[in-house]
């Protein structure tokens, strides 16, 4: 777990179903507020 003022391990996520963007790139233009769900684009 990341502790307050620690930086992200640079990732690569899915923001869309095709689209993927190093956190990074996201981070560079705008805080970031991430969520997890779990099979979100999943048919279960």
């Amino acid at each position: 777990m990341l502790k307050v003022g620690e930086q992200i391990p640079d990732a690569t996520v899915w923001i869309g179903p095709q689209e993927r963007v190093s956190l990074g790139e996201l981070a560079a233009e705008h805080p970031l507020l991430l969520l997890f769900y779990l099979f979100d684009w999943s048919s279960t």
